[in-house]
Formats: structure tokens, C-alpha cells, sequence
């Protein structure tokens, strides 16, 4: 690895003599961890070295071919790099001030942050998991989906954007975009991108952004600052910045020791040399004044009622449920959210152009119920459709999006491994149809034993 010259003054200055060491761990291979969906998959971080500030969190001894785990696809884990799992710590150190809070990731893509926040805030939370680049919306909410939780809605929008809504969250997750200084090791693009005037342009876009995102906190309310970088000028002086010109306070994160996590004036810091990840910066912030957002429900703009009948066909297929809402696109797509929800997510809808609030749920075709492939990866909906239970070998032919053989049962099923659903699938009189999604499939060879 050969690391711009201007980057390695850069981190002399800021490190002193931790320098060497700093070095010596960049050219190391960088740790692989991963973050268990703990609704999905139970008992196993006791096989591993656990990440010391993410419960859910650990260490693998080296990478596997993730994408031929059927367990991945499933959504029983998150591939996620350990020091941004820090987040968690910030959670605990926070108090909100409500059991179904508000709460928007702003810069989501592609979901490791959202799925995190699912996870660890109360049950009864509303997360707006927003995207503003198409390509990378698309991989957020395919992460979103496989991760399969209630109460978590995508919307694809600049920040700018929600400015509609200011007061209305209770936290604000700004992740926003970097020079990616902590991401050298693993992506050499980040160093061919990197130069001393990027890095001042990706300071300077960063204000933009928590300009907007500080708009958006309620009185009380939270932001959470993150970048995976080193340099002051988009960690620590953007901090100061945001506390100094945003009508916000400063909130130091309770970092043991143990952790090698530095704690800086204005946030906190992993370095490689230190922690077993990658460079990671996180500070949290407290609203003291402003108003929080007093808008009435006006009812769906872009979404429509399901008419009795057609919910009344559902109970065919799915478990009744009074605590949850079913809603439909003009198309007749159906979706599904909790009643609980519903005034937050009519609002968004009126709100912003591109939001998409629930759970999808599927479609009829005249008296054929199709379920949505999101169905089946859903942890907070119980359907009735039979399941089929597959090896592992059989797992990745139906991820492939291949033929499968042997016996199944007639009609819709759930194909399933090691009792996690992967998708759906249609038996008929002498074959079975595959109905994994073309976009999701596998597309690397499958090697033989």
C-alpha cells in the first residue's frame, strides 16, 4: 500500500509518535466482523471474539465467501466493519425521552447503520432510513428487507429535503459523506480519490448536511455525527462547528478505557493501531432550543386504503393482526405498517417526495394472492403458507434462482434454511417455479464439493 505523501504528514502531526504503529497496522489485512440480527439468529457469540462495544457484535478468524452462506441472504447477519458499531455505545449513552421514538438516518446506504439502529433502539421506534443516490437506495433497502423488522421505512431524498420536517425527529444519525481516510486498508479507490482539497471539499459538504440534519432535531433531541475518517477537519472541527453555530450541546460519550477508543475534545476516535477496526469518528450533540414540529396526519397522498374484501382474503394467507394497518399503491401493491405508525408515515408521505413507508405485503391477480418477496423475510408478520426446509446445496441452487428438484408441496411455500425463510416458491403438478427475485439472485459459480 503506498499512501499519499501529503496523508502521511497529515496523520504525523495528528499522531505524533503512535505514527509507526499507525503505519504498521495498514499493512496488516484489515478484521472481519459481522452483527447478528438477534430476532433471526440466536446463541453465537460465544463461538467468537466479541466486538467490545456491540453486543451483537464479532470477530471471524478470516473472511469467509459471504455470498455463499445462505444464512447471509437470509438477514441473520449484518457484514459489518466492528468500529462503526460504535454507535451503540452512543445509544446507551443517551436518554430518550420516549419508547417509540422518531429517529432518521440520514445518509444510510448501504444499511449497516439503519440495521444497527433497528436492533438496538426500543421495539416501538419509527426509523426513516433515507438514501438521496438511486443506485445506492436500492442496495439500503434490499439490506432493509433482509433484515426484516417493523417500525423501519426507506425514502430517497437530499437533506434539504426534510426540511419540511423540522423538530420532528427525536434523534438524527448523520453519517455523512467522507474522504474515507479509515477505509484505506480496505479499498484502495479511497486512497487513488484522496488529496488535501477533497478532503477540505468533503469538510465543507459535511457542514451543509449538519446544518440541515441540526434543523430536524426536536428540543431535546439528539445528532449523532459520524465520519470514517482521521483528519480534524472533518471530525473535530466540524464537532466544534455544530456546537458552536447550531444551537447544540456538546454530549461526551462514556468510552471505557479497555476499548482504545480516544477520546478527543470534540468526539470520539478509533484508530487502526488501537482498536481491532478501521478508522471510525463519532460525536453526539444535544438540541437545546427550537420547536419541535406541531403538523397534524392528512391522510395518505400517494397511498391508498385497502378495500374489506381484499383484506378479508388476506386472512387466508396471513395472521390477523389489530395492532397493524394495511395500505396499497395505485397499482394494488399491498403493504403493511403498525397502527402505531401510521400518523408519523402519513405525515413523511405528505411530506417528502419519495418515501416508502411499511412493509411489503404482495399483490392479488384476480383471486390469486402474490406474496412480496419481502414477506418472507419479515420478523413482525405471521403468514400461513406452508415451508420447506433445505440443505444447504439446495440453498444456493434456489438462491441462484435455479430449478429445484425433488419433492415439494403443491402451491406457495416458503423455502427455508436452518429454519430462517429465504424466499417463496410455487409448487405445481410437475415441476416447481422459483420465485427468488431476478435482482437478488447469486451470481457468482456455485464451486462443487
Amino acid at each position: 500500500m503506498t499512501l499519499p505523501t501529503a496523508f502521511i504528514a497529515q496523520m504525523r502531526e495528528l499522531l505524533g509518535p503512535d505514527l509507526p504503529a499507525f503505519l504498521e497496522a495498514l499493512s496488516r489485512p484489515a478484521p472481519v466482523s459481522v452483527r447478528r440480527n438477534f430476532q433471526k439468529l440466536k446463541n453465537w457469540r460465544e463461538n467468537f471474539e466479541g466486538v467490545k462495544w456491540n453486543n451483537d457484535g464479532v470477530y471471524l478468524d478470516q473472511r469467509p465467501v459471504f455470498t455463499l452462506d445462505p444464512l447471509f441472504h437470509a438477514g441473520a447477519y449484518y457484514v459489518q466493519e466492528a468500529s462503526s458499531m460504535l454507535i451503540s455505545a452512543a445509544l446507551r449513552g443517551i436518554r430518550l425521552e420516549t419508547e417509540s421514538p422518531t429517529v432518521l438516518d440520514l445518509c444510510a446506504a448501504p444499511g449497516g447503520k439503519s440495521t444497527l439502529l433497528a436492533s438496538e433502539l426500543p421495539e416501538g421506534r419509527f426509523l426513516v432510513c433515507n438514501e438521496v443516490i438511486g443506485s445506492r437506495y436500492q442496495v439500503l433497502n434490499y439490506n432493509l428487507v433482509k433484515w426484516g423488522q417493523a417500525g423501519v421505512h426507506a425514502s430517497q431524498a437530499d437533506s434539504r429535503h426534510f426540511a419540511p420536517l423540522a423538530g420532528f425527529f427525536d434523534l438524527v444519525l448523520a453519517d455523512a459523506p467522507c474522504s474515507g481516510e479509515g477505509l484505506f486498508r480496505k479499498d484502495p479507490r479511497a486512497i487513488a480519490e484522496w488529496s488535501p482539497a477533497h478532503t477540505d471539499f468533503c469538510a465543507g459538504r459535511q457542514r451543509r448536511i449538519l446544518g440541515e440534519a441540526a434543523q430536524l432535531v426536536r428540543p431535546g433531541g439528539f445528532l449523532l455525527y459520524s465520519t470514517c475518517t482521521y483528519n480534524t477537519k472533518e471530525n473535530q472541527e466540524n464537532a466544534r462547528w455544530t456546537a458552536e453555530n447550531l444551537d447544540m450541546d456538546f454530549i461526551p460519550l462514556e468510552i471505557p478505557p479497555d476499548w482504545g477508543v480516544i477520546q478527543t475534545e470534540w468526539g470520539a476516535q478509533c484508530f487502526p493501531h488501537r482498536v481491532r477496526g478501521e478508522g471510525f469518528f463519532l460525536a453526539c450533540f444535544q438540541k437545546k432550543g427550537g420547536k419541535a414540529l406541531q403538523d397534524p396526519a392528512k391522510g395518505w397522498k400517494n397511498w391508498l386504503p385497502v378495500p374489506k374484501a381484499v383484506q378479508s382474503a388476506l386472512n387466508e394467507w396471513i395472521e390477523p393482526d389489530s395492532s397493524m394497518v394495511y395500505f396499497q399503491s395505485g397499482q394494488g401493491e399491498i403493504r403493511i405498517i403498525r397502527e402505531s405508525e401510521l400518523a408519523k408515515a402519513q405525515l413523511l408521505d405528505n411530506k417528502l417526495q419519495r418515501f416508502l413507508p411499511g412493509q411489503a405485503v404482495g399483490i392479488f391477480k384476480g383471486k390469486d394472492f402474490i406474496p412480496a418477496p419481502e414477506l418472507a423475510l419479515n420478523t413482525g408478520i405471521n403468514w400461513k403458507f406452508p415451508r420447506a426446509s433445505l440443505s444447504r446445496e439446495e440453498a444456493l441452487i434456489y438462491l441462484k434462482k435455479g430449478a429445484l428438484p425433488g419433492n415439494f408441496p403443491q402451491g406457495w411455500f416458503a423455502v427455508e434454511y436452518e429454519g430462517l425463510p429465504l424466499g417463496w416458491a410455487k409448487g405445481l403438478n410437475n415441476r416447481v417455479n422459483n420465485y427468488y427475485p431476478k435482482e437478488w439472485r447469486i451470481i457468482m459459480d456455485i464451486p462443487e464439493n
